[in-house]
């Protein structure tokens, strides 16, 4: 399920990462979506929402951003995990 949460990720933020000319390969589990500036928070809060509608799960964003990793990819995929 991870690799499979990674792509739809990736598939996601394709074109945004095409605009800054960064490939999927580029970015590790560490790369914080937010904080690097590739996203604002209302597009986080859509991205997160756009892969629960499409894995049928429902996160709970305050205990995943209790985490302090969330708005990290591998932070993003583990929440998916569970």
């Amino acid at each position: 399920m991870e690799s499979e949460i990674r792509n739809q990720v990736m598939e996601l933020l394709s074109d945004k990462l095409r605009r800054i000319f960064v490939s999927e390969n580029e970015i590790s589990g560490s790369f914080d979506l937010v904080k690097t500036g590739l996203m604002n928070s209302l597009e986080f809060v859509d991205l997160v929402a756009s892969l629960e509608k499409m894995n049928g799960i429902e996160i709970d964003f305050e205990t995943a951003l209790e985490k302090g990793d969330f708005t990290t990819l591998g932070g993003l995929i583990k929440a998916f995990k569970k």
